[in-house]
């Protein structure tokens, strides 16, 4: 019996702690925006919207970026949008994002520093 209960314990704290690694850190779920720019980023749980202004290099008929889908955090607070291959050379070869402190830093690559800080807005009070 208390060799039962021992395996038990063993196998609920192996459980607990392979459960424990498979959480990914998330951003803060809400509305990230930049005064005065119509740049935003939405967030909810797991899922991203990204509507960010068209690189000066790269012009297009279109003003901004846009694009949803899921990402990933580092624990640095580098932020991976996961998006197809070459979507993804596209927007990397221009932007990097690092999250810091409820701000949302899109990295010019080019310039090497940051071009907006979108910051997380506090929620509407209903």
């Amino acid at each position: 019996m208390t060799a039962k209960r021992i395996f038990a314990g063993l196998f609920a704290l192996i459980t607990l702690l392979t459960l424990a690694g498979c959480t990914s850190p998330r951003l803060p779920e809400g509305r990230y925006s930049a005064a005065g720019r119509d740049d935003f980023a939405l967030v909810n749980n797991d899922l991203i919207f990204l509507h960010i202004t068209t690189p000066a290099e790269n012009p297009s008929p279109f003003a901004f970026w846009d694009w949803a889908g899921g990402y990933s955090l580092s624990p640095e607070g580098v932020l991976t949008p996961d998006m197809e291959t070459e979507l993804l050379k596209k927007w990397s070869f221009y932007y990097s994002f690092r999250y810091e402190k409820n701000i949302l830093k899109v990295i010019d690559k080019g310039e090497g520093r940051p071009v907006l800080s979108l910051i997380l807005e506090a929620p509407a009070r209903r």
